[in-house]
């Protein structure tokens, strides 16, 4: 029986952690012997690679340092031959005998040895290249079936058998966003004005969950500069006593505030679960776990513990874990009954490490929002990772680096996954609800949802959907259409802005006692819309997990010939 997690923060450190780097390790240990790729072949051709690129870049930099003589020696040259042609009547002989020889001596030496030695060491740098070129080339042969073995899945796998209560869906379906909707109260207003660039769905103790990033655009404000200098004389009497003329000037500024598009991506993990169902709260990241001396903990204590003495507050009481409840700060809280229930001193303690620890986990970097049974995690260490998981970021030539990065990369995303759970797991009331149709088992409708057909058309790029004239980033938004063949037509939408350049004219008092016309350049935005299709079609097909890597890529191109469509991406086959 799989155990619940209480302290996710332990966990991690004792079990998850090493199990999977040991998960890791095998998955890519079976692709190189599915591949069968011959490792020591190509840990020479590497080493021959890196011992070329090195002399590559030795050669470089002579042939830098003899361009640089031999320009100074051209300059010395030019300019003997300059002085003796122009002062031949005006230096001493013996003087142009030797500004005259000592250019020809030069000229020798650059015909005889500069131009020569650029010319061998250029020659070189060509060899060079082309035998480094060549063996790339022989190094990406080398490792073309194991490059070929990565697919979209191949985190997700290793994660899920790392963490067996957390479970990924091959993609979003309708089914997994009507659950969300009809159990927990989901609301589509997220969406209205944001486009999904990418989506992972899934359960973990049997409640869902989506890790998503969007995007989004606000109008603001930018402010466009302009500037323009006046001239202008005035008569004053000197210290003669005789008047004068004094020339001014003056640099008169301007500036002009315009709407202007701004557009802000951001990384989320949404939950849903029915424990507390009444209760809402927001908190953010305050970094006073564990500063319990410090002067901005005591006045933040102060003001929650008048705001508990205050009968006007409502129902907020703090609890006897004065440590946790500033540290967490929820003093927005609705129902002090639910809260309590929630975050029990299992829970309390278990978070309090959690905000604490900047070795392993991130420390207190994450907004939390509870809105009734949807719950928002929005952790800062998300935000600079890209979950896309696109495996051409493991694709190599050298074997040991790719067996390098494919740790490397997939333990970033593991951690910062992980710990993007953790504030959940936290709390045991979210592991001890799980919705019935989770305990007795239910089979799922496998048609996407148009999260995934937005994050898809972002996938294909929006350089294939904007208006010819758009020069900002879109908001892409899909509507679809079944067609008669089991495929589905995406109608892409990419919402941007054309730019028009405008002048305008700011009348600036001078010091010359006038007015003027200061220009400010400055820009309109003005909304346009681009339109494009894509036709997919799901993989329906359930994948066993003991298949092997060559099997399930078999079956991707299977899949592309009988759809005829171009790409394969998380289960789904696509095509412009």
């Amino acid at each position: 029986m799989i155990e619940d997690i209480y302290d996710p923060l332990n966990e991690y450190i004792s079990t998850f952690k090493d199990k999977f780097k040991k998960v890791a390790d095998e998955t890519f240990n079976a692709l190189a012997d599915e591949a069968q790729v011959d490792v020591e072949a190509n840990r020479e051709t590497c080493r021959q690679i890196y011992t070329g690129e090195k002399q590559l870049t030795d050669v470089s930099g002579r042939i830098t340092m003899w361009t640089i003589l031999c320009v100074i020696l051209w300059i010395v040259v030019v300019a003997g031959g300059a002085v003796v042609y122009v002062k031949w009547n005006e230096f001493p002989m013996e003087h142009l005998l030797m500004i005259g020889g000592g250019a020809v001596l030069l000229l020798v030496f650059l015909l005889l040895k500069v131009h020569p030695k650029l010319k061998s060491l250029r020659t070189q740098h060509n060899e060079l290249d082309n035998k480094v070129k060549t063996l790339k080339e022989q190094a990406w042969n080398q490792m073309a079936a194991l490059n070929r073995l990565y697919d979209w899945d191949v985190f997700t796998r290793m994660m899920s058998k790392t963490v067996p209560r957390l479970e990924f869906d091959p993609y979003f379906t309708t089914q997994r966003l009507a659950d969300l909707r009809k159990t927990y109260g989901w609301n589509d207003s997220f969406n209205a004005e944001r486009s999904v660039l990418y989506s992972h769905s899934g359960l973990i103790n049997g409640n869902p969950f989506v890790i998503c990033r969007t995007r989004k655009m606000e109008m603001g404000e930018k402010t466009y500069h302009g500037q323009k200098t006046i001239f202008w004389t005035t008569t004053e009497t000197g210290p003669d006593g005789k008047p004068r003329t004094v020339s001014h000037s003056e640099t008169l500024h301007a500036s002009v505030t315009a709407p202007y598009p701004n557009y802000f991506e951001r990384t989320r993990l949404i939950y849903g679960n029915a424990a507390a169902p009444d209760l809402t709260f927001y908190r953010k990241p305050s970094g006073l776990a564990g500063k319990e001396g410090s002067l901005r903990y005591k006045w933040d204590r102060f003001m929650l513990r008048r705001k508990a003495r205050n009968l006007e507050s409502g129902d907020f009481a703090m609890l006897t874990n004065e440590e946790f409840e500033v540290a967490f700060n929820t003093s927005n809280r609705n129902n002090n009954q639910q809260y309590a229930l929630l975050f029990t001193p299992l829970a309390q303690q278990s978070m309090m490490a959690l905000l604490m620890d900047e070795k392993e986990g991130y420390g207190d970097d994450f907004d939390f929002d509870k809105h009734y049974m949807i719950n928002t995690i929005m952790p800062e260490h998300l935000q600079v990772l890209d979950l896309d998981m696109n495996p051409a970021q493991y694709r190599s030539f050298d074997f040991e680096k790719a067996k390098k990065d494919f740790y490397e990369i997939n333990e970033r995303y593991f951690r910062a996954i992980y710990f993007s759970f953790a504030p959940l797991l936290c709390v045991p009331m979210y592991q001890q609800i799980r919705p019935q149709k989770d305990i007795y088992g239910h089979d799922m409708e496998q048609k996407s949802s148009f999260w995934e057909h937005e994050a898809l058309a972002n996938f294909w790029g929006q350089e294939n959907f904007q208006h010819p004239d758009c020069v900002t980033p879109c908001i892409m938004k899909t509507s679809s259409a079944a067609q008669g063949d089991g495929s589905t037509l995406i109608n892409v939408t990419a919402y941007g802005f054309r730019s028009e350049r405008r002048m305008s004219y700011i009348s600036k008092y001078g010091g010359d006692g006038s007015w003027h016309d200061v220009p400010v350049e400055w820009y309109e935005f003005l909304p346009v819309e681009g339109n494009g299709r894509i036709m997919m079609q799901e993989d329906e097909t359930q994948n066993d997990t003991d298949m092997s890597q060559k099997q399930r890529m078999s079956h991707i191109s299977d899949v592309l010939q009988k759809s005829h469509l171009d790409v394969y991406r998380r289960h789904i086959a696509s095509k412009i």
